[in-house]
């Protein structure tokens, strides 16, 4: 699950067009439909070069799943990056989201993607749960933090930012990513601190 290479800017932009063309054509043919070479063709390139961008059918067409790098691993493990388990997670989260970077189209089109082959709904659950394991396994070398403190406060940061994609989704004008994030973080704060 952890990202520790760095992709060039032409890299990402090719990356990014195999990603593409992969989901248009899990939309169109259904992803058991089309193969590895009818997505190099799409794309314009050659089977190995394909793989140079991404290691399998299932990435191009997941590609935009969330990923921890090595980097904010060892940020998590050292207390980092704010000091405050649950801000730490929100920071993390939007980073492994790259939410400053994709906008609402790429959420819609995912959420078409796998509207339309819901035999990916078991693989994108699988990569969201070895992803959640692995930051609560980094939260929890942290002094207080234990499996279960990590995992109660990453619950509470996954419903904040599910939430926030959903809203993306189905209504675009809701904003970026990150603007719904905080909106529904305000909101979360005044519904627990709220006297009832």
């Amino acid at each position: 699950m952890t990202d520790s290479a760095t992709i060039p800017r032409v890299g990402r932009s090719r990356r990014a067009a195999i990603i593409a063309a992969a989901q248009r054509l899990s939309i169109s043919c259904g992803y058991s439909g089309f193969t590895v070479e009818d997505l190099a063709s799409a794309v314009g390139v050659s089977r190995r070069t394909l793989f140079n961008h991404v290691s399998s059918k299932e990435e191009a067409v997941l590609g935009v799943l969330p990923v921890l790098t090595a980097d904010q691993a060892e940020t998590l493990r050292s207390g980092g990056p704010t000091g405050d388990l649950f801000e730490d997670l929100l920071v993390t989260t939007l980073q492994c989201l790259r939410s400053d970077e994709g906008d609402f189209e790429d959420w819609q089109q995912l959420h078409h993607v796998i509207e339309r082959n819901p035999e990916l709904v078991v693989r994108v659950k699988t990569h969201v749960d070895e992803l959640a394991e692995e930051i609560v396994t980094h939260l929890s070398t942290r002094d207080g933090v234990d499996p279960t403190r990590a995992r109660m406060a990453l619950t509470l940061v996954a419903g904040i930012v599910q939430r926030s994609v959903e809203e993306i989704i189905t209504d675009p004008t809701s904003g970026p990513l990150q603007q719904r994030i905080q909106t529904n973080l305000t909101l979360a704060r005044e519904i627990l601190t709220a006297r009832g």
